[in-house]
């Protein structure tokens, strides 16, 4: 429901912008950078699954969540919060001020908290359905929430109370990102159309349509000069965020033959990864509108995606337990990470300057991988449900967590050795 660039955790320094000031957006004529891949112009196809390095034995074992965890339940969390009544879907980390965190849940409330306390700082109230996302802006002042109502609200961090009530979308918020460079939000929204609001006076800024299913996932690219969103209608979309115009189309023969998940896009600006429930990902160059390679290997829903920060890697978590680390040049599996099996993976995020992943699941547990040979390096364990989201500190070493039990918790892991 909710996608990120190239991590959901993008903590570059935000420029706050003033009311005269006006966000870079690209020109449509500008070209991208030389793409790392073997044939451009000929979409390639991937069925090697791989090297297999998944928990396995007793490892594998530890996370599989079912009634046996029940007498061997262990709690490997150093904090918790535990004011929500109903399902936690989503949390995040304030990037500038790593101890407030923000969680939303099914209860139409989202929280204000202190990690190292657990201790409530504010209540945010005013949505009359259950929170889908929730944000921090670049630097921390603020808070975003998009409701199942179709509203995203934003809120004071320091003071908990409400700067604006951002109106437009006619059904659920899908997923919301704020620029990367400015207090600008943009939310996708179940009625098709995406939306992109101007924070600070709370003026909607732009409506982007031409889907024709619920907009699932989308970003700004990381320059923030292009928007990219992915449907149930099977395709995705470029806009200009200047004038809402449709830059460009990618769908048909060779690309999802079903909904979209979820998608990332690449540092670089114009390679974007998607997944499907047709049970594969789609590599695509937007500058070029093309789908330059196919991933296929999972028996289920491609679920969520991303990218390497430092490799010339991509993820793809499944509702078929597992995680495929990709080599972009050659399309090939380099390593299959396994969680207990028929469970749905849940988020997946890269470390922004090590080489480590983190991924969590319906099995109960986030698991810490080397990206390079994808051996485990820590499985936490804790919740006594399915984990829905979670985020990461700037340092990687702080993991918060949502999950359908209600409650969020707090893991800490030393920096791992390279």
């Amino acid at each position: 429901m909710e996608t990120d660039n190239n991590n959901n955790n993008n903590d570059t320094t935000t420029q706050q912008q003033t009311d005269q000031e006006e966000v870079a957006f690209i020109d449509p004529n500008e070209g991208g950078e030389e793409l790392i891949i073997d044939n451009k112009e000929e979409m390639m196809d991937d069925d090697d699954d791989g090297e297999d390095v998944g928990i396995e034995g007793e490892q594998e074992g530890e996370g599989e969540g079912d009634e046996s965890m029940e007498e061997d339940f262990e709690d490997e969390s150093v904090q918790g919060f535990f004011e929500h009544t109903d399902s936690v879907y989503c949390v995040a980390i304030n990037s500038v001020h790593p101890d407030v965190i923000v969680t939303g849940g099914g209860d139409d409330v989202a929280y204000l908290w202190d990690r190292s306390t657990g201790e409530k700082v504010h209540k945010l109230e005013g949505h009359t359905d259950s929170i889908a996302a929730v944000k921090f802006n670049g630097d921390g002042s603020l808070v975003a929430t998009g409701g199942m109502d179709g509203y995203v609200k934003i809120w004071d961090v320091a003071t908990g109370k409400l700067t604006q009530n951002l109106e437009g979308p006619s059904e659920a918020i899908e997923w919301m990102q704020w620029h990367p460079r400015g207090n600008i939000i943009l939310a996708g929204a179940a009625d098709f159309c995406t939306f992109m609001w101007v924070t600070l006076k709370g003026d909607l800024a732009a409506t982007f349509a031409g889907h024709s299913g619920p907009v699932t996932c989308g970003n700004f690219t990381p320059d923030g000069k292009r928007v990219v969103t992915g449907s149930d209608d099977g395709s995705i979309r470029v806009w200009n965020p200047k004038d809402s115009t449709c830059m460009g189309v990618i769908q048909g023969h060779g690309f999802h033959e079903n909904l979209i998940t979820s998608l990332a896009i690449r540092n670089d600006n114009y390679l974007v990864i998607t997944g499907g429930e047709d049970h594969f990902a789609c590599i695509s160059n937007i500058n070029t509108g093309k789908c330059v390679g196919r991933l296929t290997g999972h028996s289920d829903s491609v679920q969520i995606v991303a990218f390497s920060n430092l490799n010339n890697f991509a993820f793809t978590g499944s509702s078929d337990g597992t995680v495929r680390v990709w080599d972009i040049a050659t399309f090939q599996t380099r390593s299959i990470l396994r969680h207990k099996e028929g469970s749905d993976i849940t988020k997946i995020v890269p470390h922004p300057t090590q080489p480590i992943l983190y991924t969590s699941s319906t099995d109960r547990t986030i698991c810490v991988w080397d990206e390079r040979n994808g051996q485990l390096i820590k499985q936490f364990k804790g919740h006594q449900d399915s984990i829905l989201d979670f985020d990461i500190t700037p340092d990687g070493s702080i993991v918060a967590t949502a999950s359908d039990d209600k409650v969020s918790l707090i893991f800490s892991l030393q920096q791992p050795q390279q």
